[in-house]
């Protein structure tokens, strides 16, 4: 089983972060289910090319060479695609829900974030390989705080977006937390009775395929794993 013992901190540099900035307020935002704060929207967009970064840091620092990234916008995480060897690795982004307390809070009550599309079935799942990044930031209490600031988003001042978004706390507080190959997903799905291969939570117009944390694949071997593949 998964433990915090098995995560990987993924680590940033303040001009790293800012690049991302940079990034972020060149995209022009979309909301496909629902309207938010444009703060909250904007600062969903930054984490998500901090995740995104972070990650194509980690894998290069192990010898792993990126063929190709795209980047793909999905409600509340942005998914982002790596090439690597002919295998498209989806990533995804979450903040730590309020009342997991820590991240092995979440690894023991979450799940890879995999959403399940109308008519879709497990074989039909888009990637060959699902990451999962947690930022060890509680979700409702963060949305409710960037509600609650003013900020200028039309600015172009990376170091006042920076500030402002107390985006220093993206430089040690992103963690890889788990993984895991569609052959093994398929694998595991399709040994569970119907009624238990997906999930969703009250109000949300989606499904997402069953993936729990604490029974994916740690960190470390994904090297091995692309390596090998």
């Amino acid at each position: 089983m998964l433990t915090t013992n098995d995560i990987i901190q993924l680590q940033l540099t303040e001009e790293e972060i800012k690049s991302c900035i940079s990034r972020t307020i060149s995209i022009q935002f979309l909301d496909n289910l629902r309207m938010r704060h444009p703060n909250v929207q904007f600062d969903c967009k930054l984490r998500g090319y901090v995740g995104e970064l972070a990650m194509r840091k980690w894998l290069t620092s192990n010898g792993i060479q990126i063929d190709e990234t795209n980047h793909l916008d999905d409600d509340d995480n942005i998914d982002i695609d790596f090439i690597v060897g002919g295998k498209n690795l989806e990533l995804k982004t979450s903040l730590k829900p309020d009342k997991d307390v820590n991240i092995q809070g979440v690894i023991n009550a979450r799940d890879i974030k995999l959403i399940r599309r109308c008519g879709e079935t497990i074989r039909d799942l888009r990637g060959d390989v699902h990451l999962q990044i947690y930022f060890d930031q509680k979700r409702k209490a963060k949305d409710q705080w960037l509600k609650a600031q003013d900020i200028d988003l039309a600015s172009k001042d990376i170091n006042y977006l920076y500030d402002s978004f107390l985006a220093k706390a993206y430089l040690e507080k992103t963690y890889l937390v788990a993984w895991i190959d569609k052959t093994t997903l398929i694998s595991k799905i399709t040994q569970l009775p119907e009624y238990q291969r997906c999930w969703s939570f009250p109000g949300s117009q989606r499904q997402f395929w069953k993936c729990p944390l604490a029974q994916s694949r740690p960190p470390i071997e994904l090297i091995q794993y692309l390596k090998s593949n």
